[in-house]
C-alpha cells in the first residue's frame, strides 16, 4: 500500500506489521497517482513529495492559484481529512479544468472515502487532460482490478507498452522505471488468474469471530497453541484522538466450543510499546513475537522469544544476532518443533522490501538466517510467515506474487528436494481487493484464521474465520510428547531425544532436553531415541494413522543407569514376516547400539531373539536365532569388537506378554540387548 508507505516514512510509525502502520486510518489501496509524484520514482517524505509536483511544472498546472489549491488538498489528504481535500481538488479543477495532477488526487480521494463510481470517473478524466502518460494507465487498470472490473482492467493495461513513457525533456531519473514494467507485467498476470478463478464458489463458510475477539479497533495476527483451546492474537489500542498507539496481546479461552471474552494476556509480556506478530509454540510454553524500538535493540523491530510462567507470560528475551539485525525483523513463525524460525525482515540480501527469512535452532542457538529464495520472495514485500505443524507447509502474504490486491495470502509445500513449490494463491474466495494476512491453520488443518479489513467487519482489521479447501489442506499431524528422567530418582534428566522417520531416513527432531512436544506427520514410521552419558538408552517406534490427532503418544521415557544384566528392547529392528534379513529401517536403532559399545568399551552383550507362539517351537527357536545372529553380524561390520558380543534364540519361550492378541503377539516380536558385563 503506498500510501500507507508514504505515511510511515512522514509520521515515523515503527510498527510489527506494515499494513496496520497507518497513522490510526485505513486507505484501501488509495495512492496519490498524480504523475507528477509518480515519476520521483519513489515515495518519502512530505517535502520531496512537493518537489516532485514543483518539479514536473510542464505537466502540470500552470495557474498558481489550482496549484495552491491542490498543495492545500494533498496537506488535508495526508491528514485523512477526506472530505476537505475533495473539495479542495474540486476548486483546483474549477480553476484549471486541464489539471491532471487534480484528477489523479480526486480520484485517490474518492478511494479513500470508498466511492467507486466517482473514482472511476476522476482515473478517466485524468486521462483525458494527460493521454501521453503511461503510469497513468497502470494505476487506472489497478484500480479497475482491485473492483473486479477485470475485462476492463485488461483493456487498460493493454494500452500500457504503446504509450510513450515520458516526454524527451524529463530527465531520465524521473522518469517511469523498470520496476513500474515489472509491476504492469505482473498485475496483468493478476487480471488473467482473477479471470480465469475457479475458487469463488468454493464453500470456504468465512465467518467474522464476532464481538468476543473483535472491536471497532484493530485485530489481527491470530494463533493458538497445538491443543486448540486457547486463541491469542494482536490488538493495536488507541486510535483517533487518542496519543496512544501500541499493539498488544490478547487471549481468549475455549468453553463449550464457543471463544470467551478476550482479555489482555496475563504477566508481564504487555508494555507500553509495541508487541505484536507472535506465533505461539505448538506445546503453549513459549510465544516468538516482535517489539519495536526498544532500548538495546538492534533494529527498528526485533524478535523476541517469552516463556509461560505458570500462568502469566514472562517479559520476553531478544533473540539476538544472529536472527536479529540492524534492520526490520519481524512477524515470527516457530515451527512445531521450536527448532525452524522463519520470518519476515528488510535486511540486506533480499529480493524486494520484506522478504522471508529461516534459522534453524542447534544446541541452543540459531543460525545465521537464510533467505528463503526466489521461489518464494519477489521485488515486493513478501511477509507474515506461518508454517503449520507438518513443517511442510508454509503459508504467507505477498504483495509481488499474482493476486487479487492488496496482500494476498498463498500456499507453498516444502518437496522431498528441500526445495519449496512454486507459490499457490488461495484463491477469490479467500481474497480480496483488501489486505488479507496472518493466516493460522488449526493442528487438524480443516480450519483457519485470517485478518482483513473487507467491509462488513465490526472494526477496521477484524479476525475471521472459515473452512481450508481441501486443496489447501496441509498434511495431516499428531505429536508425541514426554519427559526423560532417572528410572531411580525419578528426576527430570537431560537427555539427547532424536526422532527419525525411518522409511526416508529423516531426521525430524534433535535436541538435548528433558521433557519434549514433537508434531509428526501421520502415516509415517517414527523411531524415538533417549541416550544419556552413563544410561542405557531407551528407544520407541510411533506409526500415527490420520486419525491419532486425538490420540497423540505421551511417553515417559525411563533411563536406567548402566548396570550388568540389564535389557534394552531394540523396539527399531525390522525383519519381513518368516525372514531374518534387516530392512533398512533398523540401521538408526543399530547406529544407537554401536554408539553405546564403542563409549563403554568393556561392555559385553547379548543380543536375544524372541517371537511369538505363533508356529512350530522349533522353527520359532531357530528364526529367533537367525535374526539375533544377523543383529551381531551388523554390529561386527560397523566395528564392535565380535569378542563382546553374543547371541541367542529364544524363541517363544520368554514372552513379554500374553499371545492373545495380535498387538500382544507384536511384543513379543522383538530383539532384545542384554548386558553381560562391565568393565
Amino acid at each position: 500500500m503506498e500510501i500507507g508507505r508514504l505515511r510511515d516514512g512522514i509520521m515515523g510509525l515503527k510498527c510489527t506489521f506494515r499494513a496496520v502502520c497507518k497513522g490510526g486510518f485505513k486507505i484501501p489501496f488509495a495512492r496519490i497517482q498524480s504523475y507528477s509524484i509518480l515519476n520521483s520514482g519513489y515515495y518519502q517524505t512530505l517535502s520531496m513529495v512537493l518537489v516532485a509536483f514543483l518539479f514536473f511544472a510542464p505537466l502540470a498546472a500552470q495557474n498558481p492559484k489550482a496549484k495552491k489549491q491542490l498543495d492545500a488538498a494533498f496537506t488535508a489528504f495526508n491528514l485523512a481529512e477526506f472530505p476537505d481535500a475533495l473539495g479542495l481538488t474540486k476548486k483546483a479543477i474549477k480553476i484549471d479544468p486541464s489539471y491532471a495532477d487534480a484528477y489523479s488526487l480526486q480520484a485517490s480521494v474518492y478511494e479513500a472515502m470508498r466511492d467507486t463510481q466517482n473514482a472511476s470517473k476522476s482515473y478517466q478524466q485524468c486521462l483525458k487532460v494527460a493521454p501521453q502518460f503511461q503510469p497513468m494507465y497502470f494505476y487506472y487498470g489497478e484500480y479497475l482490478y482491485r473492483n473486479k472490473r477485470l475485462k476492463e482492467a485488461s483493456a487498460i493495461l493493454s494500452k500500457f507498452d504503446s504509450i510513450p513513457m515520458m516526454p524527451s525533456f524529463v530527465p531520465a531519473k524521473h522518469a517511469a522505471s523498470v520496476r513500474l514494467k515489472e509491476k504492469a507485467a505482473r498485475l496483468k498476470a493478476s487480471v488473467q488468474t482473477a479471470m480465469s478463478d475457479v475458487n469463488i464458489a468454493e464453500n470456504l463458510k468465512i465467518k467474522n469471530m464476532g464481538p468476543a475477539i473483535n472491536t471497532p479497533v484493530d485485530e489481527y495476527w491470530p494463533g493458538m497453541p497445538f491443543s486448540g483451546n486457547r486463541f491469542v492474537f494482536t490488538r493495536r489500542l488507541g486510535g483517533s484522538g487518542n496519543a496512544v498507539l501500541q499493539e498488544d496481546f490478547f487471549m481468549s479461552d475455549l468453553k463449550d466450543s464457543l471463544w470467551g471474552k478476550a482479555y489482555s494476556a496475563p504477566g508481564n509480556i504487555n508494555t507500553p510499546e509495541n508487541e505484536g506478530t507472535l506465533s505461539v509454540k505448538a506445546d503453549g510454553s513459549a510465544l516468538y513475537y516482535t517489539r519495536c524500538n526498544q532500548p538495546g535493540g538492534l533494529g527498528s523491530c526485533d524478535l523476541y522469544v517469552s516463556q509461560l510462567d505458570g500462568k502469566g507470560w514472562q517479559r520476553g528475551d531478544n533473540l539476538g544476532a544472529p536472527v536479529n539485525g540492524g534492520a526490520w525483523d519481524c512477524q515470527p513463525a516457530i515451527s512445531g518443533d521450536g527448532h525452524t524460525l522463519i520470518f519476515a525482515s528488510s535486511r540486506a540480501g533480499g529480493y524486494g522490501g520484506k522478504d522471508l527469512w529461516v534459522s534453524y535452532l542447534n544446541q541452543g542457538k540459531w543460525s545465521v538466517p537464510k533467505n528463503m529464495g526466489a521461489a518464494i520472495n519477489t521485488r515486493e514485500d513478501d511477509d507474515a510467515p506461518f508454517l503449520h505443524y507438518d513443517g511442510a507447509t508454509l503459508y504467507f502474504s505477498s504483495l509481488g506474487h499474482p493476486g487479487y490486491g492488496g496482500s494476498d495470502i498463498f500456499m507453498s509445500r516444502l518437496g522431498a528436494d528441500g526445495l519449496w513449490s512454486t507459490p499457490e494463491n488461495l484463491g477469490s474466495g479467500l481474497n480480496t481487493p483488501q489486505d488479507e494476512f496472518g493466516l493460522y491453520i488449526d493442528a487438524g488443518g480443516k480450519k483457519g484464521y485470517f485478518a482483513s479489513d473487507r467491509p462488513g467487519g465490526l472494526g477496521r482489521l477484524d479476525i475471521y474465520q472459515f473452512l481450508v479447501p481441501e486443496k489447501f489442506m496441509p498434511k495431516a499431524v499428531t505429536y508425541v510428547s514426554g519427559l526423560v528422567t532417572d528410572s531411580k530418582t525419578g528426576l527430570p534428566l537431560k537427555a539427547r531425544v532424536r526422532v527419525v522417520e525411518l522409511s526416508s531416513g529423516k531426521v525430524v527432531f534433535t535436541d538435548s532436553v528433558s521433557d519434549f512436544f514433537i508434531p509428526l506427520q501421520a502415516g509415517g514410521n517414527y523411531a524415538l531415541f533417549a541416550t544419556a552419558k552413563g544410561y542405557m538408552p531407551r528407544s520407541l517406534n510411533f506409526q500415527p494413522l490420520a486419525s491419532d490427532l486425538d490420540h497423540p503418544f505421551k511417553v515417559g521415557a525411563q533411563l536406567t543407569p548402566i548396570d550388568a544384566k540389564q535389557v534394552f528392547v531394540l523396539n527399531n529392528i525390522f525383519f519381513d514376516t518368516d525372514k531374518f534379513d534387516l530392512k533398512s529401517e533398523s540401521r538408526e536403532e543399530l547406529a544407537i547400539v554401536v554408539d553405546l559399545m564403542k563409549t563403554n568399551v568393556g561392555m559385553v552383550i547379548e543380543i536375544s531373539g524372541h517371537t511369538d507362539n505363533q508356529g512350530a517351537a522349533d522353527y520359532n527357536v531357530k528364526l529367533s536365532e537367525s535374526r539375533a545372529k544377523s543383529v551381531v553380524t551388523y554390529l561386527v561390520a560397523a566395528g564392535v569388537p565380535a569378542a563382546r558380543l553374543k547371541f541367542k534364540g529364544y524363541g517363544a519361550s520368554q514372552p513379554a506378554a500374553l499371545n492373545d492378541t495380535e498387538a500382544n503377539r507384536a511384543l513379543n516380536r522383538r530383539i532384545e540387548m542384554v548386558v553381560l558385563k562391565l568393565k
